[in-house]
């Protein structure tokens, strides 16, 4: 089989055309850069997604759930620590704004409370 024939196969809608090209000019490419140097990124890309995913997946089936977990990724990423970091570092972050959310929801419904408390009065 050629290889025009595997990539007609594995042909995958264009899901992150756009990120990969604003990604690319962040990183120093030229504002618009050739399409097939995007496409090849993006297929680069979801085939390293779609493996993480796989990756992941057994792990959870190694430990009998159909559920995957992030602590599965976790350790897919766990040679990589890098990756690792960065996903705990999201982690973290994504609690801290959590919390800060929870305490300004917390705090905001309270002086709501008290104002229309007061117009009552």
């Amino acid at each position: 089989m050629s290889a025009e024939g595997i990539s007609r196969k594995r042909k995958r809608p264009n899901l992150f055309t756009n990120d990969v090209r604003a990604l690319m000019y962040a990183f120093g490419d030229v504002p618009n850069p050739e399409r097939e140097s995007v496409a090849v990124l993006e297929d680069i890309l979801t085939d390293y997604i779609v493996d993480m995913c796989h990756e992941a997946a057994r792990m959870a089936r190694t430990t009998n759930r159909n559920k995957v977990k992030v602590d599965d990724f976790k350790f897919a990423l766990r040679r990589d620590y890098r990756k690792l970091g960065r996903v705990e570092e999201l982690q973290r972050l994504s609690k801290e704004i959590h919390e800060a959310r929870k305490t300004f929801d917390d705090s905001e419904g309270k002086s709501l409370s008290k104002n229309l408390g007061d117009k009552d009065k």
